[in-house]
């Protein structure tokens, strides 16, 4: 979901005082044609920009309007990067065209944006580092997303023969400008033509590799008086030059596209920590006087370490405090938005480097922002790059542990924690179960619990209309609502969920059951319900953002969870007066106790007997916290209040940066090098997973693009190959290609 009122450009960030700013390594050109309405915001997002080494050259296509070139004359004025030229009228390609000639000598990147679109801040430097990483290829885009006029996520898949067919490259890429020349630049003097299309062909023509950054970081204004619109009206003519020069592309031009598995190992020759140094163009940056907190985590998703993630940054104090985000693993990033509005800068590292590249990366931010402390929580890439931080770097290093996986034969985070305990300066864990799970498992001594909290404000009973939201929700009034509010994925267990409603409604008919969350399990969860035949007494609702909503409507809410720390939703509920019924794990007997919930007894290894207690037991429980339920109500929000909120967790994690210091571990660098290398083939297989299951959801239309001919040639040199033969789906693959043939 896209809260499209956070669009780029809305305010100035602050990095602190730049450095070398005539440096000049990429050549941004804009064609401006009577574009003041929307030029300003295009400028703020450009100058928005973590990487500052640029010019922007505007070509003003003989603009008549006299309040558009008083606009252009002021933002002008906003930056000696950039430079404006005036010409006759010609179009956006002879203007384009126009601004390559006068681009520096000095510039090794062009870059397109058009005078009513925004960037991301991180943009140009993604597509700079997707680049540079792979000298192989030529030019680089990203997905987009659409506003104003249409409101929509442009990601399509993308190879040489869909390209051919249809335009599903953005205007704003950045290209290797020796290449841009080689290719004679857009070279169409006509009006109303496709003449960003037209280039793609041109430079695939010549074996040039594009590179896909899968981050929706441009922001396309959809226009129907725009170029394009008017090249769509002049369809038959623009084709002309588009036909050309498809005919030219002979053979399939591999597309780099992110997210993908990469190497299983890191070869000799492959990989240098050091190239970014030697090779690139380092931003300059002076501290602004802040503390620099840089973040690892796996993704930004809605989940309880997720929210927890986001609520500490979101509440630090901005004054004295700002924060990065890098991600290791290739998801929905659906809480992106609120991390970029709350952080410095945000990077999903899986949407435009390789896994090897993590650590350079990584070592780049530290050393050009001056970060001042490193928090790694619950990214296996992120434990395997401390040694090499530490080798580097005399700076504190911290680690956040939500739980530990007895499922797991390494123990999870925490044989991963004990693994670089030389490398930590300090552990907190988020309940005391799992603080002495540390301690007594793997000997971890320093570590501390530190409560989670949750937002006492936000959820808030007295704020919402209960009947009002069960109207919005289809939910009925005279019932009471019993809610399983998480993700639907294995360890959650949301089948037994609708095991113990089918029970319970055996002997109450005045109840109704919610379940909110999406993943994986989705499909099966459904399937249970049919086959319970209580579908007329379960809603689905998907993944709901305002869960507060959730919880006003809810009387009980359930956790059946096999894997906990201690669990955000109960923190929620609690504070929305919900009582919370759950399983005996991590730490959810250190907040719900009798006088606000129930808490039932859970066995890694069950017998059939015991499954079919479990069902009972919960039941029991549920039933019993109905007979109470008032009383339970009441307690279940004083119990937060008591001290479980967030500010209470954001005043120690304050306290901890500002006190921390560095171990004095100084590891070799040869060692720490090592580590991570022997870790990026361990988890090769994880991240394939990842990865395959992002692409079979992203772009199911690939199974039925792929045709007999690719199968007659030598199908297995196909990119998707490695996934489908590793997927149930490959069984519908051969299905489709046998009918075919």
């Amino acid at each position: 979901m896209i809260d499209y009122s956070l669009i780029p450009g809305r305010e100035k960030k602050d990095y602190g005082e730049l450095k070398g700013k005539n440096k000049t390594v990429i050549s941004i050109i804009t064609p401006f044609y009577n574009g003041g309405k929307t030029l300003e915001q295009t400028a703020k997002s450009l100058f928005n920009q973590t990487y500052p080494y640029f010019e922007w050259i505007i070509v003003d296509d003989g603009s008549k309007d006299e309040e558009s070139l008083k606009k252009l004359d002021k933002v002008a004025k906003m930056d000696d990067r950039i430079k404006v030229f005036h010409k006759e009228n010609g179009g956006p390609s002879m203007a384009r065209d126009f601004g390559i000639e006068k681009a520096s000598k000095e510039s090794k990147y062009v870059f397109f944006i058009d005078c009513d679109d925004l960037m991301e801040n991180t943009m140009l430097e993604c597509l700079y580092w997707t680049l540079e990483t792979h000298p192989e290829a030529s030019f680089a885009y990203t997905a987009m997303t659409n506003f104003e006029g249409a409101e929509f996520i442009w990601e399509r898949y993308l190879t040489t023969k869909i390209e051919k067919k249809a335009n599903v490259i953005s205007i704003a890429s950045m290209i290797r400008k020796e290449d841009l020349l080689e290719v004679g630049c857009f070279g169409i003097k006509e009006k109303s033509m496709y003449e960003d299309w037209n280039l793609w062909l041109k430079l695939l023509a010549k074996g040039k590799k594009p590179i896909r950054i899968n981050a929706p970081l441009f922001w396309y204004r959809f226009s129907n008086t725009g170029e394009l619109s008017r090249a769509k009206k002049n369809n038959k003519n623009a084709m002309k030059y588009v036909n050309e020069s498809a005919k030219k592309v002979k053979r399939e031009v591999e597309v780099i596209q992110f997210p993908r598995e990469g190497e299983k190992y890191i070869t000799p020759g492959s990989f240098d920590v050091d190239y970014y140094k030697n090779n690139m163009v380092l931003p300059e940056y002076e501290k602004n006087g802040k503390k620099t907190i840089l973040f690892i985590f796996p993704w930004m998703v809605v989940g309880g370490a997720d929210l927890f993630n986001l609520e500490l940054i979101k509440r630090m104090d901005s004054k004295k405090y700002e924060a990065i985000v890098v991600t290791t693993f290739p998801t929905d990033n659906t809480l992106r938005q609120e991390y970029v509005e709350s952080c410095r800068e945000v990077y999903d590292m899986s949407s435009f480097l390789d896994r090897k590249d993590y650590l350079q990366f990584v070592d780049y931010l530290i050393s050009t922002r001056k970060v001042d402390i490193v928090f790694n929580s619950n990214s296996t890439y992120g434990y395997s790059m401390l040694p090499y931080i530490k080798s580097q770097y005399n700076i504190p290093v911290i680690d956040y542990i939500h739980s530990i996986d007895l499922k797991d034969p390494r123990g999870g985070f925490g044989r991963y924690s004990i693994d670089f305990d030389e490398c930590i300066d300090a552990t907190y864990a988020c309940n005391g179960f799992t603080t002495n799970q540390l301690k007594e498992m793997f000997g971890k001594e320093n570590v501390e619990t530190l409560y989670i909290g949750t937002d006492s404000k936000k959820f808030d009973p007295s704020k919402f209309n209960s009947d009002e939201l069960k109207e919005k929700y289809n939910i009925p009034k005279d019932k009471k609502v019993i809610t399983f509010i998480a993700r639907l994925s294995e360890e959650k267990r949301p089948k037994l969920f609708v095991k113990f409603a089918a029970a319970l409604l055996k002997e109450r008919n005045d109840l109704f059951f919610v379940i909110a969350g999406d993943g994986p399990k989705r499909k099966s969860v459904e399937k249970e319900i049919s086959k319970q035949n209580i579908s007329e007494n379960v809603a689905m609702l998907g993944m709901i953002k305002e869960t507060e909503e959730v919880y006003s409507i809810s009387d009980i809410t359930v956790n059946c969870s096999r894997l906990e720390g201690l669990a955000l939703t109960a923190y929620e509920s609690l504070s929305m007066g919900v009582p919370v019924v759950s399983s005996d794990v991590g730490g959810q007997k250190e907040l719900i106790t009798d006088e606000v919930g129930r808490i039932i007894p859970y066995k890694e290894k069950m017998t059939k007997y015991d499954k079919e207690h479990e069902i009972e037991l919960y039941k029991n429980a549920i039933l019993e916290v109905l007979d109470n339920l008032d009383e339970l109500k009441k307690n279940s929000r004083k119990r937060i209040m008591s001290g479980f909120t967030l500010n209470h967790m954001v005043e120690k994690f304050e306290e901890i940066f500002d006190t921390l210091k560095p171990n004095g571990v100084k590891v070799p660098k040869n060692l720490a090098l090592s580590a991570y290398k022997s870790n990026i083939e361990y988890l090769y297989d994880e991240y394939e997973w990842f990865t395959s299951n992002y692409i079979m959801d992203h772009y199911p239309e690939l199974l039925s693009n792929m045709s007999s001919q690719i199968f007659k040639d030598r199908m297995w040199q196909h990119p998707m190959w490695r996934l489908l033969v590793k997927t149930p789906l490959w069984k519908v693959a051969k299905k489709i290609v046998k009918k075919r043939r």
